[in-house]
């Protein structure tokens, strides 16, 4: 079994870790007093311990001067303690197993400074201006975090790009406000399961519902939103050693700690600040004229009478309609904007001996440059901590959030056609500039009243006797004057939590219980008007999927979900001079019950009737309900000796009600399926040792680690039979098999080994650290075939393998440091290679917008799968030698001619020329070479200067936009690049010639739509002042300017490198045209009293 095997591993790296540390242990290092050793032959008592006295001095880095109240405590013991006298002098007395010093004080930022040989011990301190580099215990694995302050993200995942660069590849999903960001912690560890990280907020394990989509196109519920970042107190991310959460850790673990009461005196602060983002700066589209020259191109290539009277291309200016064909509009002023974001935040933190309170509240007001985008945040938060007797506390927290959104659609369909087009954005690239957003009356002058939706290419299409694929499109005036209402177009997403913690402390045991109840509910509209733009309800679209035509379509959703946490735990702690060792041990249960319905409907009959009704047409409903439960025992053990060798042992036994009974090499325990997690992390600190004497290294440090975690994301109900609703015929309502259950199923299992190195160099003032890690996950969750005979799709199955290896490396330098003037810099870089290692059957390649993405051993997960090409045919003569040809629908050759794309054959065979499925090939990988952050920060007295960048090299990107909006086949706009397509014989040029319905598939996918999305981009620039206060009531008082989005270096033709449709991981890297990130600048305050 697959249990025992890890088991065995488990228990051989615990030992060859434990083998590392000194293999002779002297009895007085036991205790700090005597220690009594008995066997069958003698009884030894220790002597006594022997003791040094360290004294030394410890100053101001930046002005050398000595300082007064600094505290000097032997590290992981708290009762061997002094403080700097007037003069900054100290002498401590320490035992001999004592060999690592903590100095700290306010408004500093902690040093650790090892004994060494030494008796005399001088330290610097530098300000908590500078990066923080020490923690108070000595960290054993990959974790890194920072603190959260002065930041006016309206999402904590801003900052964790901003801040974590190379620990978390961050990728924004758009430029709507609040939209958040897909996240991936050292690769891509999954194909078909989640792959975003465990978010655990003051100890609470949240659940993403990262499964479930809005009706909005290109909108995602950013469940994180409802956490105010004023109100975190700090973010930590952990990479590896997450084994006591167990079979949802697999992806790493984002920990956020929201502010508590920390001071008994009454302290207000209040944020308010504003800023003002651009209006996007799009791709350049063809002008009027120019638009006019491709349509009749474009007609020329149908089967349409040369002396037709096309009312469009006509130029008389006696003619009835030349008005309505001769504008010259420019649609993106009509949708995009200037956006203003409002935001006020208080806060009051106090107490007394019984208990200490923090309470928030805040509100916040963001515009979208999309216009019909708007978000608006109300949150309110307590948390309190309530001593109830001695040694007996409680936590209390509660929290509410009312997060809501006026929202319309925003990006490309998947297919263009199959629905109208209801993007705004997109409206505005793809409308014929020469149109006007408002009607023409018949003597010629323009009104108030909106034009029609395009219908100018309907006669010519019909005539020409081809498919009608929605050549009509809407006038984006319509959609924002008749559905952008919030009764019409809106989300609203609540969040409400409380929490009880008591905790009782006996002895060295601290006992606490974490119970928590949240409720988040989300509610949604969805309108999409009719195209005229009136009542007018004579012009409908077709839509395929509906075998109809709409006029208006209604769509609601209600989703709620009630989740029960309890962990109870029990922690133990204690020192044995030279030995500390803490232990936490406990249970945890979480429930989960979510469900929601849906419904939707065409043709209410009037704008003003926007409300889902039975009277609708292609009514159709949906709904969901999920539950499931999850239980874990787990336990952890850290130990040090000497505070110079650390081994921590993990481990947790978890159940999902996701699981199958009968899953493979699980534990079988009361009737149900238990994961075993294990881990082990060891750590030595080398410059704790006697014999360290490199001056320049004031801390170096070796860590490893080796662990085993799980991703419990399985359908809750793949291991069920169950049966489901259909409709027949669009009429008659019937039942059929949904799934057949499959009781083997289990979570998908991924191993990790990681080595590290952190070090701090040259009087503190470099910090580096490096890490270099290997992860395999196997047990891949896929889908399978049902035999042939049932009648049915696929079932979900384990079976697969794929393999993560990277290296992370962060560098952090004090380069200026003076009374005065203070000046850090630091950067990150991340990589990881991702390959699938097995597959027990071979997967189709997956269609995604109109392209393919392929999983096949070798390759990475999201490679692009298509055609290679080789420029354009440039002459007849040439299009004759190449010989290339496809086969139509019937059999026959269909050869390419001049101005047709150059497709590389790649598998001639013994059919040379032939261009079909067997020449497509990986053509891009959307995983980066590597990726990461810059920062810097620059400070003159009171004043401070912070910069950060991000940076991504060597992803490809699929631009679907760009393909749609440069095809040449159809009546949308094109991008002036168009300008330059094959148009006579003997052109050289990379744009093939214009076809309606790209009768050959030039425009298939192919690499002629892959890009290097690699970039750089100045992401925000903080200029901030303290200014001097002198009034007793006031303790604080700051001002603040920002840029964001400052500027992007890029080679990538689309409006903005980065950007994320969705969190399935096929999807990345393909562009939909989604609001690009603009550049915004900011004001704000921040009052103290």
């Amino acid at each position: 079994m697959k249990f025992t095997m890890y088991m065995r591993q488990f228990m051989q790296l615990a030992v060859a870790l434990a083998m590392l540390m000194p293999s002779a242990v002297h009895a007085s290092d036991l205790f700090s007093d005597d220690y009594v050793a008995k066997d069958s032959v003698r009884v030894e008592v220790a002597a006594p311990e022997e003791v040094r006295t360290i004294t030394g001095t410890v100053y101001d880095a930046a002005t050398n001067t000595p300082m007064a109240g600094v505290r000097v405590q032997a590290t992981g013991h708290m009762k061997i303690t002094a403080m700097t006298d007037a003069e900054g002098r100290y002498k401590l007395n320490i035992p001999s197993y004592v060999t690592l010093l903590n100095f700290s004080t306010q408004e500093y930022l902690l040093v650790q400074k090892a004994v060494g040989n030494r008796d005399i011990i001088n330290v610097r301190l530098y300000a908590d201006d500078f990066a923080e580099n020490y923690n108070e215990d000595i960290v054993l694995t990959a974790e890194r975090g920072f603190d959260e302050e002065g930041s006016w993200a309206l999402s904590v995942d801003d900052d964790i790009q901003n801040k974590l660069g190379a620990d978390v590849r961050s990728i924004t999903r758009s430029g709507t406000p609040g939209i958040g960001n897909v996240m991936f912690i050292r690769g891509i560890n999954s194909l078909n399961a989640n792959t975003q990280p465990l978010f655990v907020v003051d100890g609470v394990i949240w659940d993403m519902q990262e499964g479930n989509e809005s009706i909005h196109m290109g909108l995602y519920n950013n469940i994180l939103n409802a956490i105010d970042v004023n109100d975190i107190r700090d973010v930590k991310v952990l990479k590896n050693g997450t084994a006591i959460y167990g079979a949802r850790a697999a992806n790493g673990v984002v920990l956020i700690n929201t502010k508590r009461g920390e001071s008994m005196a009454t302290r207000i602060t209040a944020n308010i600040y504003a800023d003002v983002a651009l209006a996007p700066t799009t791709q350049d589209m063809l002008g009027a004229e120019a638009y006019r020259v491709y349509t009749n191109d474009l007609i020329g290539t149908m089967d349409v009478n040369a002396n037709r009277n096309i009312p469009f291309l006509r130029t008389d200016k006696d003619f009835i309609y030349y008005n309505k064909f001769h504008n010259n509009t420019d649609w993106t002023d009509l949708v995009y904007r200037e956006a203003v974001t409002q935001n006020y935040k208080v806060a009051v933190e106090g107490g007394d001996d019984v208990a200490m309170y923090n309470f928030s509240f805040g509100y916040t007001l963001a515009d979208s440059p999309l216009k019909g985008n708007d978000f608006d945040r109300m949150n309110i938060r307590l948390n309190s901590d309530i001593l109830l007797a001695d040694n007996f506390t409680t936590r209390f927290d509660i929290s509410y959030a009312r997060v809501g959104r006026e929202v319309l659609d925003d990006g490309m369909r998947e297919d263009a056609t199959a629905f109208p087009v209801s993007s705004t954005g997109v409206l505005a690239a793809i409308k014929s500039p020469f149109l006007s957003p408002y009607r023409y009356a018949t003597t010629g002058e323009i009104s108030s009243i909106l034009d029609l939706s395009d219908t100018f290419a309907f006669d010519v299409v019909r005539a020409a006797g081809v498919a009608y694929p929605n050549n009509s499109y809407y006038n984006p005036m319509t959609i924002l004057t008749k559905g952008s209402d919030a009764q019409k177009n809106e989300l609203e997403y609540t969040n409400m939590g409380i929490t009880v913690a008591p905790e009782l402390v006996l002895g060295d045991f601290k006992i606490t219980e974490t119970f928590n109840y949240s409720l988040h509910r989300v509610s949604e509209k969805y309108y999409l008007p009719y195209p005229t733009g009136s009542d007018n309800t004579l012009y409908h679209f077709y839509v395929p999927s509906l075998n109809g035509r709409i006029g208006n379509y209604i769509s609601s959703f209600f989703g709620k979900e009630a989740a029960i946490s309890s962990d109870t735990r029990v922690d133990w702690s204690k020192v044995f001079g030279a030995h500390s060792l803490d232990v936490t041990g406990g249970f945890r249960y979480t429930n989960f019950n979510f469900d929601s319905s849906s419904i939707a409907g065409a043709n209410s009959g009037s704008d003003n009737s926007f409300n889902v009704s039975t009277n609708l047409d292609h009514l159709s409903s949906d709904g969901d309900k999920n539950v499931w439960t999850n239980m874990a025992w787990y336990l952890s053990a850290d130990y040090s000796y000497k505070t110079r060798y650390f081994l921590q042992l993990a481990a947790s036994l978890e159940s999902s009600s996701r699981f199958g009974n009968k899953a493979d090499d699980a534990l079988k325990m009361c009737g149900v399926a238990w994961g075993f997690f294990p881990s082990v992390q060891a750590a030595w600190l080398l410059s704790s040792e006697s014999w360290f004497n490199l001056k320049p290294v004031n801390m170096l440090k070796l860590r490893a680690g080796y662990d085993i975690t799980g991703n419990d994301a399985i359908d809750y109900l793949a291991a069920r039979s169950y049966l489901q609703a259909v409709k027949f015929y669009d009429q008659s309502m019937g039942l059929q098999l949904g799934n057949v259950e499959n009781d083997g199923v289990k979570w998908e299992t991924t191993a990790r080994f990681n080595v590290g190195l952190d070090a701090m160099l040259f009087d503190n003032r470099l910090a580096l650290s490096l890490d270099w890690y290997k992860s395999k996950t196997s047990d891949l969750l896929v889908q399978k075939d049902y035999q042939f005979v049932t009648g049915m799709g696929k079932y979900w199955a384990n079976g697969g393998e794929l393999e993560n290896t990277g290296i992370e490396a962060t560098v952090n330098a004090k380069l200026i440091n003076t009374k005065n003037w203070q000046w850090e810099l630091g950067a990150s870089v991340g990589h990881y290679k991702n390959e699938i290692t097995a597959l027990d059957e071979a997967i189709d390649p997956v269609s995604v917008y109109g392209g393919e993405v392929i999983t096949k051993v070798g390759e990475s997960i999201g490679s692009f799968w298509g055609y290679k090409t080789d420029g354009v045919i440039s002459t007849s003569a040439q299009a004759d030698e190449l010989g290339l040809y496809q086969l139509d629908a019937t059999g026959a050759k269909q050869y390419f001619k001049a101005g047709d794309m150059k497709f590389v054959d790649v598998n001639p065979g013994s059919n040379p020329g032939l261009i079909d499925e067997n020449d497509k090939v990986v053509i891009g990988n959307p995983n980066p070479d590597f990726y990461g952050n810059l920062f810097t920060r620059l400070s003159y007295k009171n004043l401070q200067l912070d910069i950060n960048c991000n940076y991504s090299v060597g992803n490809d990107v699929y631009n679907f936009y760009r393909q749609q909006l440069e095809n040449g086949a159809s009546f949308f706009n094109q991008t002036t690049a168009m300008a330059n397509r094959w148009t006579v014989e003997g052109q050289k040029t990379s744009i093939p010639a214009v076809a309606y319905g790209d009768p050959v598939g030039n425009s298939r996918f192919s690499d002629r739509w892959i890009e290097d999305g690699s970039y750089f981009r100045v992401k925000a620039i903080k200029l901030s002042y303290e200014v001097p206060v002198t009034v007793n009531w006031l303790q604080g008082l700051s001002v603040w300017c920002a840029a964001e989005n400052v500027l992007t270096l890029t080679d990538y033709e689309g409006n903005d490198p980065e950007f994320s449709v969705n969190n399935n991981v096929l999807y990345q890297g393909i562009d939909a045209g989604l609001l690009p990130q603009t550049r915004s600048f900011h004001l704000g305050v921040k009052v103290n009293l």
